[in-house]
């Protein structure tokens, strides 16, 4: 989820909290509230899915410099 998802969850427990009838239902929509603020934090800004080795496009928009070429005999795992 990001960031955007859990700030718009935010704001709508605290918008259920003031229009709560008992102050225990208003405790609770703002103990929400504070939960939603809490994964808001420490959400993870917007990336593109991870789906294996960055398309040239890809590389592109995220400015990733281009793989260096692999050597003459060298397999992938460096041995």
């Amino acid at each position: 989820m990001d960031k955007a998802y859990w700030i718009a969850r935010k704001r709508a427990a605290m918008g259920m909290a003031r229009a709560a009838a008992s102050s225990e239902a208003r405790l609770i929509h703002y103990d929400l509230a504070g939960r939603y603020s809490v994964r808001a934090a420490q959400a993870r800004p917007f990336m593109l899915p991870d789906k294996g080795p960055a398309t040239e496009g890809e590389r592109v928009a995220l400015q990733i410099p281009p793989r260096p070429p692999r050597r003459g005999g060298q397999r992938a795992g460096g041995r």
